[in-house]
């Protein structure tokens, strides 16, 4: 594995770069971003970094890890972001994961996902954490391009069946499907990928974008698949309960979600599993099948915006279980896959002028 990692800092690189090495250990190495090899001076700066990416020691990366701003690099890339990296490692094939060095997630992450198809992760509160993420999303894209590598025929396939097929979820199929509408840009480039030309060239750009769009799609907005606080919602579990207790995940650790990306991302289940566990049992929800298997009753998900009734949904801009009668989905910027992605009564009131 090979990471290549940009920052114009170079007390901030040595600092990355050494929780990156210490996070990858003897499995790859952590190159820092060589400007100028490419030997081009002139032109735009997407042009001479598509020279500098494809020469050494920059070449062959696996993934960019790119800080946010990147204007200190001088003479060579005076005023460079990392949306401009990006952009180039797009037309590679080569996926990018960037942070900001002070910015909390929730600050940084969240308002940077909203405005585009992206990864995006903070140093804060904890670097060494954030180094092993970043070494499990270049294990993810790499599982992706493994598992196109056996499939000849994977460009011919929709997008969705080829996700779910790689997923080990053929059943799954049509429900992926509906997140298309969720990255219609990087989405139309894969249905527009021909079979011709440089193989492996082709794989790679393919399985960046379905990296991509499984981890800022499917896996983001849940539906197909729930995190903890949805998986807490949709099983009318209460939410410290379910994340403070191993026994509840140990009985649900059959539809774990394990899949790329999953060391990556907070816990995470296949919601069709959970329903398939709960069909076999004559329970209601999930709260009585767990209260039944631990012996003692366990308190239920209820609605933050009405604590006198059940959740069962999950409200995305307030992180919190939320009901359907108090929440509102199938807005624009949603995927239709995200069924159980819905914003609350009082976000509504108070952002719906964004939407």
């Amino acid at each position: 594995m090979k990471i290549l990692l940009f920052d114009d800092i170079l007390q901030n690189r040595q600092k990355v770069g050494g929780a990156l090495r210490s996070a990858l250990g003897n499995r790859g190495t952590i190159q820092d971003f060589t400007p100028g090899v490419g030997r081009k001076t002139d032109g735009t700066y997407e042009e001479r970094l598509l020279l500098d990416l494809g020469a050494a020691p920059n070449d062959n990366a696996d993934l960019i890890v790119a800080d946010r701003d990147l204007s200190g690099y001088g003479d060579n890339y005076p005023g460079l972001s990392e949306s401009t990296v990006r952009r180039v490692a797009d037309i590679i094939g080569i996926p990018e994961c960037g942070y900001a060095r002070g910015e909390p997630a929730d600050a940084y992450i969240q308002h940077a996902e909203m405005r585009e198809a992206c990864i995006r992760l903070a140093l804060v509160p904890d670097i060494n954490d954030f180094a092993q993420r970043v070494v499990a999303i270049a294990d993810g894209f790499l599982k992706l391009d493994a598992e196109l590598a056996q499939r000849k025929t994977a460009g011919r396939l929709p997008p969705g069946k080829l996700l779910a097929n790689i997923l080990g979820k053929p059943e799954y199929a049509d429900k992926i499907s509906l997140y298309a509408s969720g990255d219609q840009g990087r989405l139309q480039v894969i249905r527009g990928m021909k079979e011709d030309g440089d193989e492996k060239a082709r794989r790679r750009r393919l399985s960046c974008l379905l990296g991509y769009w499984l981890w800022d799609s499917v896996l983001r907005y849940p539906g197909v698949t729930l995190g903890e606080i949805p998986a807490s919602s949709y099983l009318n579990i209460e939410e410290e309960i379910f994340r403070a207790a191993p026994e509840i995940r140990e009985l649900l650790s059959a539809a774990r979600y394990t899949g790329p990306f999953a060391k990556a991302k907070i816990p995470m289940w296949w919601r069709g599993m959970l329903d398939d566990m709960l069909s076999e049992v004559e329970y209601e929800d999930g709260n009585g099948f767990v209260s039944s298997k631990l012996g003692k009753p366990i308190a239920k998900s209820i609605c933050c915006e009405n604590s006198a009734i059940a959740a069962g949904y999950y409200c995305l801009l307030k992180e919190k279980p939320v009901s359907f009668e108090n929440s509102k989905g199938g807005l624009p910027w949603l995927p239709r896959g995200a069924d159980l992605t819905r914003v609350s009564t009082s976000a509504l009131e108070e952002l719906g002028p964004w939407f």
